[in-house]
């Protein structure tokens, strides 16, 4: 299956909008190849709602100094109300000469990041007056700028971007996909250096928009507190835990899983012990060193099995329908759900289970759910040895 017809699938799978944007950003690399892809959902007042960025950097740097070029007319913000009602693709291809690379914009945020040129897209469904995503794709100054002919591929895949980010009632979206815990590999990732009394010591670029998808309630943005002001419930979780496992009277795990609108995000504590200290001494006082969190989003559930199937050789086709039976759906459920006919279910599962040599649901979703923990665990075990 190629990457536009896997796109076109990803986006037809019901996935939450905030999902759908982790779940497609790879694909978009294949499609159009350039550096770093952000996108970020709009309300209907033309405000920021929530917002995904491959560069982890992205969400620090923006949060600091967009603010200071709102007013200036070469900056790509000046561009942004307009554009909303217009539903414009390429308005910032003009940017592209001597003195973009001479502002102010281009110096303070998109050079710290790699990224030069730029070419956005406002994605909107038909009938409305109003985007509902900002999507933009950057290059760094060494790679080419970008061209028509990008304008016209990405223009062509807008309608199907649409229809995944497009704002669903609670009823639309998925029950079966929060409840398979971690599936995917992990997109990204970040890391806090805390001491025992919860103070934070460090914390990596990438964390930022970690934590903010922790705590986000409805995509406002203005809710958040920074992590140097006010630690997050799942984060203040696991102080106690690791505390507790190091003292003997907790043996729960320094671990912490949230279900979150992108996916689940896991969290893990460990203590930093010093180079070449005794693990005995250490014990006798672990609130001398200091702990270790580290936190990762990963990828839908969802949108790793069509991954895992497409990888596989299946159709599109196949690959909705073997998404459901690894969630356990009956072959009259799946019918039901995806408008077909049961002839036609039983007909793409036969090919399907011929085309990844196993024999039924319960073998599929063994293989899709458990088949990278087991490749991950027989490499381990390689490194070993």
């Amino acid at each position: 299956m190629g990457a536009v017809e896997h796109l076109k699938t990803l986006c037809c799978l019901g996935l939450k909008p905030e999902s759908a944007m982790i779940a497609v950003a790879p694909l978009l690399h294949e499609i159009l190849p350039h550096g770093w892809c952000r996108m970020i959902l709009l309300e209907p007042d033309a405000q920021y709602g929530p917002g995904y960025a491959e560069n982890p950097a992205t969400a620090a740097i923006f949060r600091e100094r967009e603010r200071h070029f709102i007013d200036d007319r070469l900056s790509p913000v000046s561009l942004l109300a307009p554009a909303f009602r217009a539903n414009a693709i390429g308005w910032t291809l003009h940017l592209q000469g001597r003195s973009w690379l001479e502002s102010g914009w281009y110096r303070e945020l998109e050079a710290p990041l790699d990224s030069c040129w730029i070419l956005d897209a406002m994605v909107s469904e038909a009938g409305r007056n109003f985007a509902l995503a900002h999507l933009m794709l950057t290059r760094p100054r060494g790679a080419r700028p970008f061209t028509a002919d990008d304008v016209q591929c990405l223009d062509r895949l807008r309608p199907w971007l649409a229809h995944a980010l497009r704002p669903q009632p609670s009823g639309e979206r998925p029950a079966d996909e929060d409840s398979l815990g971690i599936i995917g590999a992990a997109v990204c990732s970040g890391q806090l250096i805390l001491m025992p009394n919860a103070k934070l010591v460090f914390q990596t670029p990438g964390a930022e928009s970690l934590l903010r998808m922790l705590v986000r309630g409805q995509g406002d943005d203005t809710r958040y507190v920074l992590v140097r002001d006010r630690l997050p419930a799942p984060v203040l979780k696991l102080l106690p835990r690791i505390a507790g496992t190091a003292n003997g009277t907790s043996n729960t795990p320094p671990r912490v899983h949230v279900s979150t609108a992108y996916g689940v995000v896991t969290l893990e504590a460990k203590w930093l012990v010093p180079e070449g200290a005794v693990a005995v001494d250490v014990a006798k006082d672990p609130n001398s060193c200091l702990i270790a969190v580290t936190i990762e989003l990963h990828e839908p559930a969802v949108a790793h099995a069509a991954r895992v199937l497409r990888e596989s050789g299946a159709t599109p086709a196949q690959t909705k329908v073997g998404i459901h039976l690894a969630l356990g759906k009956s072959r009259s459920a799946i019918a039901d759900e995806l408008g077909i006919q049961s002839s036609s279910v039983a007909d793409h599962s036969k090919k399907l289970y011929q085309t990844l040599d196993v024999h039924n649901s319960t073998e599929l979703a063994t293989k899709i759910w458990l088949g990278q923990r087991q490749d991950e665990a027989r490499q381990d075990l390689r490194r070993a040895r």
